[in-house]
């Protein structure tokens, strides 16, 4: 895509401006809008062994494809609160990411699973043995939780890492995981067990505020299901006094 811009400051998306005759691809489900004279085209993305090389990296087995017939905007986010991060990707520059954090990219961009560097990184990451894979050549935009850090790490320099906090990194990081070190830590830190030790030279990218994370913390808060078929109404109770909130206060 040769144009386009990152809107907004906490909840961000895309806007793709696509020329007569540009491609751009999508996760399914994140897609927003499309003006007149783009198609929406929904596919394996090139067959059925593509589609399970997506899906086992943690994208979906259909990928969207929008295709612009004369110039248009597509425009992209995601359901979760965060930034949207542009990554360049070229033959010799590719990308490892957390599942689920691919948003949109250049038809160039090829999304497939990689597997851990080591038996330590695939049993205690977070993600079992499996990251996503970004490569090719051109623009990919990711949707990371929260703030975007960005570390650029010389070589021979590391960084630990929270699992869950992880986003993406270059693929000239080295990747594993340790333990925390100490009992007292691990008993009362309430930090896990596990860090991720990431190893440069290359760029890295931390979420703030992982979704997995943002998701525990409210468990809390919300509704017990305190019988075996009252969850759905206490659900509906919650989120209908939510919505009630809003529109008193409106009013």
């Amino acid at each position: 895509m040769s144009r386009y811009e990152i809107v907004g400051a906490d909840l961000q998306a895309v806007v793709c401006d696509l020329e007569a005759g540009e491609k751009v691809i999508a996760e399914a489900g994140h897609l927003l809008a499309l003006t007149d004279g783009l198609q929406l085209n929904t596919s394996t993305g090139g067959g059925f062994l593509s589609g399970i090389k997506r899906a086992l990296g943690g994208s979906s087995f259909f990928i969207n494809e929008i295709v612009a017939e004369t110039a248009g905007k597509a425009i992209f986010a995601s359901p979760s609160p965060g930034h949207i991060q542009e990554l360049d990707i070229t033959p010799a520059r590719g990308w490892l990411c957390q599942p689920n954090v691919f948003l949109c990219s250049d038809p160039g961009i090829q999304i497939t699973a990689a597997v851990t560097q080591s038996f330590g990184a695939g049993l205690f990451g977070g993600s079992g043995f499996i990251l996503q894979s970004l490569a090719g050549e051109g623009k990919s935009f990711i949707h990371v939780g929260g703030a975007c850090l960005k570390f650029d790490l010389k070589d021979g320099q590391s960084i630990r890492i929270e699992t869950g906090s992880l986003a993406a990194f270059e693929s000239s990081v080295t990747y594993d995981i340790e333990m925390v070190k100490g009992l007292k830590s691990i008993l009362f830190s309430g930090e896990g067990l596990w860090f991720a030790h990431l190893k440069g030279p290359g760029t890295v990218y931390i979420q703030s505020l992982a979704l997995p994370k943002l998701a525990h913390s409210l468990m809390p808060y919300l509704p017990q299901n305190r019988g075996p078929n009252n969850g759905g109404t206490l659900t509906s109770m919650a989120v209908g006094g939510i919505l009630g909130s809003l529109i008193s206060g409106d009013e």
